[in-house]
């Protein structure tokens, strides 16, 4: 067991399930002895500052929730240069794709995870964009994107996380979101070639799965050192609806608006600007670079 550990606990992951897992995984802890500190979130970006004073205590800190609070607590090691330190993973959130990408299933898989020195590294999206009127960084694990993601995630609450569970909330979070998507025109550079037109996604992968199971990027691997890309032009509502279905099967799909690509730095300029997101969190606007970082973070698995 490592010498010292450091939780992070998001108590909104699950809509609002997490809490009371968390409680009983706490005694199983404290039975076994393990020296841990605790932090809780209550807003966004907690995780992010937590993660940059427990990766300098901790030689393993521990994300106790969902994909967004794995987000979060990876951009604060790093933020923080901890390189030193692991990444632990307890999966108590809606979609669980970064768990599951590092071989950790469930619950009793995360905890044999915690309790050896095996680990495994992998590549990063470094996000740099704006927020609130100032320069932010962050550091994605599984995908980075402008375009259509944003509307669906505004519109996969946690009622409708609730309701279909993590197979369908984020697929009927999209469908909810084509309804009120408008295109901004956009400025899109991939390792120096540009293109310009209306998208209705960009979407650079790290990882083959996102979205409590979408396939975004079939064949994308975390430590390849690659971006996987996706570039799909404004279409009809019908069309996008069919596209998204298809996209989020996993299926190559033939279509003249729609291109797969691989890159190493994708920026992004909108008029108007248009939000960012990373790994299911809505982190601020165009304009935007992601920049793979290869084998930057060390995450523990069984």
């Amino acid at each position: 067991m490592p010498r010292q550990l450091g939780f992070i606990i998001n108590p909104a992951a699950a809509s609002g399930r997490c809490p009371a897992r968390w409680v009983e995984l706490q005694g199983h802890f404290r039975q076994e002895a393990v020296p841990a500190k605790c932090r809780f979130t209550s807003r966004p970006g907690d995780a992010v500052r937590f993660a940059q004073e427990l990766g300098r205590e901790c030689d393993v800190v521990v994300a106790v929730g969902g994909d967004g609070t794995i987000f979060e607590v990876a951009s604060g090691l790093l933020l923080a240069g901890a390189t030193n330190t692991a990444l632990g993973v307890l999966p108590l959130g809606t979609g669980n794709d970064a768990a599951r990408l590092c071989g950790i299933n469930d619950v009793a898989q995360a905890r044999r995870a915690l309790q050896g020195t095996r680990t495994k590294t992998v590549d990063v999206i470094k996000i740099r964009c704006q927020a609130n009127g100032s320069p932010v960084t962050y550091h994605a694990l599984l995908y980075g994107s402008v375009g259509l993601i944003g509307e669906a995630l505004r519109h996969t609450t946690p009622r409708v996380k609730r309701i279909f569970g993590r197979r369908l909330a984020y697929p009927v979070g999209a469908l909810r979101g084509i309804m009120s998507y408008h295109a901004s025109k956009m400025r899109v550079t991939c390792d120096g070639q540009t293109q310009e037109n209306r998208f209705l996604l960009v979407c650079a992968s790290n990882a083959e799965l996102s979205g409590g199971g979408m396939r975004l990027a079939p064949g994308a691997k975390m430590d390849d050192g690659w971006l996987d890309v996706n570039v799909c032009e404004t279409v009809g509502r019908g069309a996008a609806i069919a596209l998204l279905w298809q996209i989020s099967r996993g299926r190559r799909v033939n279509h003249p608006k729609l291109r797969y690509f691989t890159a190493r730095i994708v920026a992004v300029e909108a008029d108007p600007s248009m939000s960012v997101q990373a790994d299911g969190e809505v982190i601020g606007h165009t304009p935007a670079q992601l920049e793979v970082v290869p084998q930057a973070l060390k995450i523990l698995i069984p």
